[in-house]
């Protein structure tokens, strides 16, 4: 448990310098707005990273390149080479298992919510 909230806060830490260090170094300043542009940006991409990762983790790609595989090793005259191969290539869902996205999704939400309370601050000041 504890350290699952370290690594959560390890990933949280390098996302917010991560997102000072673009923000200084794309706008030459710190502002708040340059801050919610920088969030923002860098926020949905790790939660489409993270997202994608879990939906490939799942096996919802599996049976799409084993299609591939099978229409592939059809056309190809050496068809036992081609079947042998075709048997010892992992599935994409087997490849991704041993990355844990829990602590990046989680982080990537939350800084997230920490660009929308400085979007409602910057509107509100």
């Amino acid at each position: 448990m504890k350290t699952s909230i370290r690594s959560f806060l390890i990933v949280f830490s390098i996302l917010l310098i991560t997102t000072f260090g673009t923000s200084w170094i794309y706008y030459k300043e710190f502002t708040l707005l340059s801050f919610i542009n920088t969030s923002f940006i860098i926020s949905s991409i790790f939660i489409f990273i993270s997202l994608f990762t879990l939906v490939v983790q799942k096996g919802f790609f599996d049976g799409i390149t084993y299609s591939f595989r099978r229409i592939f090793a059809s056309s190809q005259p050496d068809k036992e080479l081609e079947e042998d191969i075709r048997n010892e290539m992992r599935p994409p869902s087997e490849l991704l298992q041993p990355v844990s996205t829990k602590q990046l999704l989680l982080a990537s939400i939350l800084l997230l919510f920490c660009m929308l309370i400085s979007l409602f601050m910057y509107y509100n000041s």
